[in-house]
């Protein structure tokens, strides 16, 4: 199969404009990445609203920056804003993050717990800029599920005991002096848990960066977890991150307890006592 090489015509209309948004935004912001020709054809499909790479470079061995596989990778150059950039060089993050948490569970958990299954439910996908209808804190009283689903079997029946909300950065938590959370993020755990009834955990992942010059891959590197009302009790403030308009909560790490003992949570039922407190409370 001969190499994909497409490119966007000189005179196209979307020259100097952000690939990722789905109308004309005009960007001079010209970006770079090391991308296997497989996920140079998805995010151009799934992404970049088709819209083909303006230059392929050298082809070398590395780790692709989105798949975050070792193999042939060549150099691509699209005109993508610096927003939608950030979301793009996050997916390689997101899938290791997404592929970590049933790592950490099938070794540590599935073995002692073999009632309990834990299930994927929001999929970490590829996708062009879209603008939503409705504010966060409308969604967030909607929302009903989160990254994952912990579910138990009693008897024929599967009942939900618990979501997991993973976030992720490369942090430790013991090295932290605050722990930052978006406010709507919060608004979005609190929200899942009192529409659905089922209590919530949240699990921080520690990712590192592995360098094959001028190529990196990220590798899970450490999980803590909390539930949302200690990490509410632990909450210091709330303010705008610097450069951003959002406003983020800041907590006290202590908040968080360390992947090893929660084995120690599971079996003692804590989330049955977390369901029976009802109600989480937004914040901000």
């Amino acid at each position: 199969m001969p190499a994909y090489r497409d490119v966007l015509p000189a005179d196209s209309s979307f020259h100097e404009a952000c690939a990722r948004h789905t109308a004309r935004t005009t960007t001079r912001s010209l970006q770079h990445i090391y991308l296997c020709d497989a996920c140079a054809i998805r995010l151009v499909r799934e992404a970049f609203n088709d819209r083909p790479p303006l230059y392929h470079g050298e082809t070398i061995e590395g780790y692709c920056g989105l798949c975050n596989t070792l193999g042939q990778v060549t150099l691509r150059q699209w005109f993508v804003c610096p927003v939608c950039w950030n979301v793009v060089v996050a997916y390689q993050k997101s899938f290791v993050a997404a592929l970590a948490v049933p790592a950490f569970w099938h070794r540590d958990m599935a073995g002692h717990f073999p009632a309990f299954e834990l299930s994927g439910t929001d999929e970490v996908r590829v996708t062009p800029f879209a603008r939503g209808a409705s504010t966060k804190r409308e969604a967030a009283r909607v929302l009903k599920v989160l990254d994952y689903l912990v579910s138990e079997r009693v008897g024929d029946e599967k009942i939900g005991r618990f979501h997991i909300e993973l976030k992720s950065g490369p942090g430790s938590i013991e090295q932290m002096k605050e722990f930052q959370l978006d406010v709507n993020d919060f608004n979005d755990i609190a929200g899942a848990i009192n529409n659905t009834g089922v209590p919530a955990y949240i699990f921080h992942l520690k990712l590192d960066q592995e360098h094959r010059a001028p190529t990196r891959r990220t590798i899970a590197a450490g999980m803590w977890w909390t539930d949302p009302e200690t990490l509410r009790a632990n909450l210091k403030n709330i303010k705008k991150r610097r450069g951003e308009d959002k406003p983020a909560a800041y907590f006290r790490p202590s908040a968080f307890r360390p992947w090893s003992v929660f084995e120690k949570e599971l079996a003692s039922r804590r989330f049955e006592e977390l369901a029976r407190a009802g109600q989480v409370q937004f914040i901000g």
